[in-house]
């Protein structure tokens, strides 16, 4: 419990000066790199609080210059700053509507360059692919969570087409990556933080450039394999027949 406070702390003590110098930044240019610097400054901190161990694998292959969309799984509200911390790239977020409502906060996410997005609403939810489709020509990359929501199970839920749509409208490849370990460390509904390691796992990425929008299921399913692949490297087998 004590860690959990802790956590809640210095969660609330770095997120309100942090977004103040965010809007701050903002206001003389919403794109300004020191932006990825102070969120990721935000990502750390949390992290640390939270007593997680990072680790991040195949970042490697991950081109500096080139921007993607990351299709990821999701398990907790950690998977954020986990991703923000390993991935070295500008990104930004599609998230719910509601926390753009947030004062200073959702404000400064707003002005960052986060992406809102009302599902409930169809329309809304069209402008959101419009504006996700702005910030990619800004330079970001953008993340999307295809399960649309935490999973409150360690299998990955059904994977929605939206991102494999803005992939394939953007050209941009698309980059699996697999989060292990958000889920014992604060799973969807847990009340209480418990330290542990969390692997960032980065797949190969899949080019869409050219590609038209037959190929979204291909592309969903090659995604989703790359991540199951990922977070159970090791699947059991059956034992011989004797």
């Amino acid at each position: 419990m004590l860690r959990t406070i802790w956590a809640g702390f210095i969660a609330v003590l770095v997120t309100i000066p942090l977004a103040l110098a965010t809007l701050a930044v903002a206001a003389l240019k919403s794109n300004a790199r020191l932006i990825d610097g102070i969120i990721w400054l935000w990502a750390t901190s949390i992290i640390r609080a939270a007593g997680i161990q990072l680790r991040a694998e195949n970042t490697d292959v991950i081109d500096r210059k080139q921007r993607y969309i990351i299709i990821a799984n999701h398990h907790s509200y950690f998977d954020i700053p986990c991703i923000f911390a390993a991935i070295p790239q500008p990104i930004r977020f599609m998230a719910k509507i509601s926390l753009f409502k947030i004062p200073i906060f959702g404000w400064a996410i707003g002005r960052a360059g986060f992406i809102p997005i009302d599902r409930k609403n169809r329309r809304t939810a069209v402008k959101s692919f419009e504006l996700a489709v702005d910030r990619i020509r800004k330079g970001n990359t953008v993340v999307v969570f295809p399960e649309e929501g935490r999973s409150r199970e360690r299998a990955m839920r059904p994977f929605q087409r939206g991102g494999f749509l803005l992939a394939l409208r953007s050209g941009l490849p698309i980059l699996p990556v697999a989060i292990v370990g958000t889920f014992d460390v604060f799973p969807a509904n847990a009340k209480r933080v418990k330290p542990g390691p969390v692997t960032i796992k980065v797949g190969t990425p899949i080019l869409t450039e050219g590609l038209t929008v037959r190929e979204k299921d291909r592309l969903l399913n090659e995604s989703r394999e790359q991540i199951l692949s990922m977070l159970n490297p090791h699947p059991a087998t059956s034992a011989p027949r004797s």
